[in-house]
């Protein structure tokens, strides 16, 4: 019974995901969503009190945080570009399988201040991951000396910057991720190691 109750919701998640990008949050009803997740509108009320939940849903499933957390705490093996090609690789994924709940938050978080302030959570959070990261690499002597939060938002923007350009660079990025994730960890990784 738990696994439909959860394959409905993740059904109603993504069927409103759809409809939020087609349409603006403002435009789309209950019933829209029910009709485009194949469930009646009883159904969508059932799991969720109001669209505004609807919408809080499709943006926590695209948090990279609980992933990410799990790779600084679990998976990581002190040798840098490995570490790093699988942190990137790790958020491009998170954010390639949730890019409809991204453009979502760009496109109504003007509209609706929760959807900003949830999504200004994630960065400062792995903002901090990294930091840590880089300052144990720097004391196991991995790394040259410098400042971790600008290797932190440098890193950080090396894998925003191909994300952001891959969902809305109108074609701009043509070459596959592996290459574009191996090439900038290459170049990254040689820039700071000792």
């Amino acid at each position: 019974m738990h696994d439909d109750v959860l394959m409905t919701a993740d059904r109603i998640i993504l069927a409103a995901s759809e409809l939020f990008q087609e349409k603006g949050f403002h435009s789309v009803s209950m019933k829209n969503i029910a009709c485009q997740a194949n469930v009646s509108e009883m159904t969508v009320f059932r799991h969720f009190s109001s669209k505004k939940q609807v919408l809080e849903a499709v943006i926590k499933k695209m948090s990279y945080v609980p992933s990410l957390k799990e790779v600084f705490e679990g998976k990581i093996c002190w040798d840098l570009e490995s570490d790093l090609l699988l942190i990137s690789e790790t958020y491009q994924k998170i954010m390639t399988d949730n890019q409809l709940a991204f453009l979502i938050t760009l496109r109504e978080e003007k509209t609706i201040p929760e959807v900003s302030e949830f999504v200004r959570q994630g960065p400062p959070q792995f903002k901090s991951f990294l930091k840590k990261y880089f300052c144990s690499m720097q004391d196991k002597k991995q790394i040259m000396k410098n400042d971790p939060e600008a290797l932190a938002l440098t890193f950080m923007a090396i894998n925003f910057g191909y994300f952001f350009f891959k969902v809305c660079g109108h074609e701009m990025v043509s070459i596959s991720d592996k290459q574009y994730i191996e090439t900038a960890i290459h170049l990254f990784a040689k820039g700071i190691k000792i």
